[in-house]
């Protein structure tokens, strides 16, 4: 019994070695290349149709936040993403990696909670995941912008954090005795 299986095995694996691959040469116009790397390339349109909820920070916010220089270049190269234009994350890369680090470690007093500690550093790992898919050769443009949605969720977050924060500051509650 054992060395029929053996044989059937054996069997298998010989005609199925046999099957030789036909390769044909199909010749492909240059037209149709500069069609496929141009849809690689990330468009003002692909970027707009990204699905998120574009939390901006209210006016309450101006007196703490306009101090905060780490993150008002962090804004700005996150607004300048829809254009797109990737210059902040691609740039200089020590300068990115500063500003991201101060962004961190000069959080204004007001806010300093860790509620928005924890988002700005989840703010953070996705615009060091979003660089570095930007940099790869490799990434697709499905990656790129699961990124730039990340990237764009992450901040929303964030300055829902800050809102909040803010907001329940600015509240008086009267608790009785």
């Amino acid at each position: 019994m054992r060395f029929i299986k053996l044989l059937v095995i054996a069997v298998l694996l010989l005609t199925a070695c046999k099957k030789e691959n036909k390769v044909e040469n199909v010749e492909v116009p240059t037209e149709d290349i500069t069609v496929v790397v141009d849809s690689l390339k990330l468009t003002k349109k692909d970027i707009a149709k990204v699905n998120y909820k574009d939390i901006g920070l209210d006016s309450k916010t101006n007196k703490v936040i306009s101090s905060w220089q780490p993150y008002l270049n962090v804004a700005n190269g996150i607004e300048k993403i829809k254009l797109p234009d990737f210059s902040f994350f691609n740039a200089d890369t020590d300068l990115f990696v500063s500003s991201l680090k101060d962004l961190e470690e000069t959080i204004p007093e007001q806010i300093n909670t860790e509620p928005i500690k924890a988002r700005v550093l989840v703010l953070k790992t996705m615009l060091y995941k979003f660089q570095e898919i930007e940099s790869l050769n490799t990434s697709t443009k499905k990656d790129k912008l699961l990124a730039i949605q990340q990237v764009f969720v992450a901040f929303s977050n964030l300055n829902l954090q800050i809102n909040k924060k803010i907001e329940k500051d600015s509240q008086t509650i009267i608790k009785p005795y």
